[in-house]
């Protein structure tokens, strides 16, 4: 689709970007989603959070139609998922990908105009011209002709974003953007997201650091099967809501809720710690 269609796929600011109802997966009848209901607020940026197992990435993956739902029913922009998925672009996690394909970064980022392009055009100078400017946003036009599986694991998640955002997309799904990243590529990152923002996008992501949650993030989901909490970071990221969400298995959460916002109002850029398994 083109730049000047954007505002019209994204339709006003009012209602959600994504609707999950009464969700429920189970994989070999034992559940991992359990009659989840949430909404995405359009414009704002979301963290999906929770303990190993709790189904974030299950959630993402339902909402891509990439899982069957044994029950439940998910709009996306308004649209069942088969038609609203053409809405969302799709960042994964780096570790579900196999980067010993041979193929440059170039052609990687070109892959995300395939979608508008459809069966028939093969990419030209303008999606190639699109995917050196994706690349530029991550600070990786100069590994443009590098192969994928040449690059440290930072610049190859910043080569996956810069595939994402070659789609011009009005809702991004990214499955932990942030593990196993360097300081650059989480300050790339973090930027980035707030570019998104700023043009009234939704992003919606998988995140493992409690720590950095009030700094980069609006909203907030708060899953472990069940959707614990869900709304605006500053009121239902508590330290209640988290130990009923990890099961009071978390000593420092405390610290974790209280932790100040930088006083520039921008995002930190430093690399948080993880936060231990439950």
């Amino acid at each position: 689709m083109e730049r000047a269609d954007r505002g019209a796929r994204r339709g006003d600011a009012s209602g959600a970007a994504i609707e999950v109802n009464d969700l429920t997966v189970a994989y070999r009848e034992q559940p991992v989603l359990w009659d989840v209901d949430v909404a995405f607020r359009k414009g704002v940026l979301t963290a999906i959070v929770g303990p190993n197992g709790a189904g974030k990435t299950t959630l993402i993956q339902s909402i891509l139609g990439l899982v069957r739902p044994a029950a439940g029913r998910i709009r996306i922009l308004g649209q069942p998922v088969r038609e609203g998925r053409r809405s969302v672009a799709y960042v994964p996690q780096r570790g579900s990908v196999d980067w010993d394909f041979p193929t440059s970064v170039l052609d990687v980022v070109t892959m995300g105009t395939y979608g508008r392009l459809g069966w028939i055009r093969r990419p030209g100078r303008r999606e190639r011209a699109a995917a050196m400017e994706a690349l530029g946003k991550v600070g990786m036009e100069a590994f443009e002709g590098r192969q994928i599986r040449q690059l440290s694991g930072g610049q190859q998640q910043r080569v996956f974003l810069a595939r994402a955002l070659v789609q011009d997309a009005p809702i991004y799904l990214m499955d932990e953007p942030f593990q196993g990243v360097d300081a650059r590529t989480e300050a790339a990152i973090v930027e980035v997201l707030g570019d998104l923002r700023a043009r009234g996008d939704t992003v919606i992501a998988v995140h493992h650091a409690l720590q950095s949650v009030p700094e980069y993030f609006d909203d907030v989901v708060l899953l472990n099967v069940r959707r614990i909490a869900s709304g605006p970071v500053q009121e239902v990221f508590t330290e209640a809501n988290l130990r009923t969400c990890y099961g009071g298995r978390v000593p420092f959460l405390q610290a974790v809720t209280e932790r100040p916002a930088p006083a520039t109002g921008r995002p930190a850029t430093g690399r948080p710690e993880d936060a231990p398994p439950p």
